[in-house]
């Protein structure tokens, strides 16, 4: 309903803004558009909220009727309609989760997943940064209609840091059965393993592990998972771009990249507006606000959750000036998914990574300049014949590959020239620092002082 409302919203905006009284000829006819236009308008909201007639409905209606007999303000009528809706289906209607921008990664992933031409098993891989959409895309493909009609089974699990292959094993047991017994529960994990096999033994099936840390999952379970050549799948979303190495899988890992531009302020627009329509009023700052998110899907959620329901102008501008204060105000929207990844790092890139929290806001780092800072700090050893220089660039290309540093710049040899880190993960670090006690008065003295020193240094 919010679809055709958005339309019939859309339909009045491009009558009104037709409407030319000064301009002869085709006056009656441009009025009683825009008069048909306000009618079907009312008509509608009335129609969508009987059995919803509140006192705040019924206030809300006759403000609207107020504002379309005038013709006029139409971020108004915007505003208005946005309450009624949430009014009408806040607690009738999930969310729908924003896939904006991946399009062609839906197409490709659902030709590997359903092509009739590959029929022996394969493994695909979904990886990249925390917040960046990986279990909605995963998600999306799961309950494709396509892919419900090619498989004949489908399971989704979710793998924790910590898991057990016996919990893994009933999870998936339990996609294809809607009865389980108690001997189910006492069965060993090797029975557990053999049930699963012969229950996949000459059909097609898709599962599907959500969020896996480590290749060993897959070493555990693989033996359970039969390929007779029936064009089998197993779909994993991870953090770690190098996990997809480690498992075998029929192509490279689907990194998936930060949104454009454009894609933010479309999820932004889907997050926060019903029907998709922003106010002319909140489209400069809702622009401020889009680029500051730096196209990662977390940021532009956790913004659109302080701008929704709330269109007054000086919000959306306080919010536009200071985004990055209001959005680490509440660190519980972000901080045990980032800590997932911050936990799983071993103690010497823990150290590392945590560094980044002394450089500037948006500040790209020169790979030369962050290992010369590394090892002033401290932070590298030597490691068998290996050099200094060459530990560091093998931490640093680990902290690329687990998805919490982002290439900034590239040589012309394809080697890494600059990084950068998120703001929100940036935050992170300094938490965890000051948590820690990393990073102290002094060591921050020192940090910048080296950093100024390296500053006339080509990289």
């Amino acid at each position: 309903m919010a679809g055709a409302l958005g339309h019939l919203v859309k339909q009045l905006t491009r009558n009104y803004e037709a409407f030319d009284p000064f301009k002869e000829g085709d006056i009656l006819d441009s009025k009683g558009m825009m008069t048909a236009s306000f009618d079907d308008l009312m008509n509608y909201l009335r129609d969508m909220m009987v059995g919803y007639e509140s006192e705040e409905v019924l206030a809300l209606l006759k403000e609207m009727e107020g504002v379309v007999a005038k013709k006029g303000n139409l971020d108004k009528i915007i505003a208005v309609c946005e309450q009624l809706c949430n009014i009408r289906y806040n607690s009738n209607v999930e969310e729908e989760k924003a896939v904006v921008g991946f399009d062609k990664e839906i197409e490709t992933l659902l030709d590997q997943l359903t092509a009739t031409s590959t029929k022996q098993f394969q493994i695909i891989s979904i990886t990249g940064m925390a917040g960046l959409g990986k279990t909605t895309l995963a998600r999306t493909l799961y309950s494709h209609e396509l892919v419900k009609y090619m498989f004949d089974f489908r399971s989704w699990i979710t793998v924790s840091q910590v898991y057990l292959k016996k919990d893994l094993l009933h999870g998936i047991l339990s996609s294809f059965s809607n009865v389980l017994t108690d001997e189910f529960y006492e069965m060993s994990e090797h029975q557990l393993g053999e049930k699963l096999y012969r229950k996949l033994k000459g059909r097609k099936y898709l599962v599907v592990f959500d969020d896996i840390w480590d290749c060993r999952v897959w070493n555990d379970l693989k033996m359970y998972f039969p390929d007779d050549q029936t064009g089998s799948r197993v779909l994993f979303t991870s953090r770690d771009i190098g996990i997809s190495l480690h498992i075998q899988a029929a192509k490279p890992a689907h990194i998936l990249r930060l949104r454009t531009q454009l894609e933010s302020w479309n999820i932004l627009m889907k997050k926060v507006f019903r029907m998709g329509i922003c106010p002319d009023g909140l489209v400069h700052s809702g622009r401020v606000i889009k680029r500051k998110c730096e196209g990662l899907p977390l940021a532009i959620v956790i913004a659109s959750g302080l701008l929704k329901n709330n269109f007054s102008t000086t919000w959306w501008e306080q919010i536009a000036a200071s985004l990055r204060s209001f959005m680490v105000s509440d660190p519980r929207q972000y901080i045990d998914s980032l800590a997932l990844s911050y936990n799983h790092l071993p103690l010497h890139l823990r150290r590392c990574f945590l560094f980044f929290g002394a450089f500037p806001e948006d500040y790209e780092v020169p790979v030369t300049k962050l290992i010369w800072l590394w090892i002033a700090q401290g932070l590298i050893h030597e490691s068998g014949s290996r050099n200094l220089e060459d530990v560091a660039q093998n931490f640093l290309m680990d902290l690329i590959k687990r998805s919490l540093l982002m290439i900034s710049r590239i040589k012309s040899n394809r080697q890494v020239k600059a990084c950068r880190i998120h703001d929100l993960l940036r935050d992170f670090c300094l938490r965890k620092s000051e948590e820690e006690n990393y990073l102290s008065n002094n060591d921050r003295y020192e940090h910048m002082l080296l950093l100024e020193l390296t500053k006339s240094k080509n990289y």
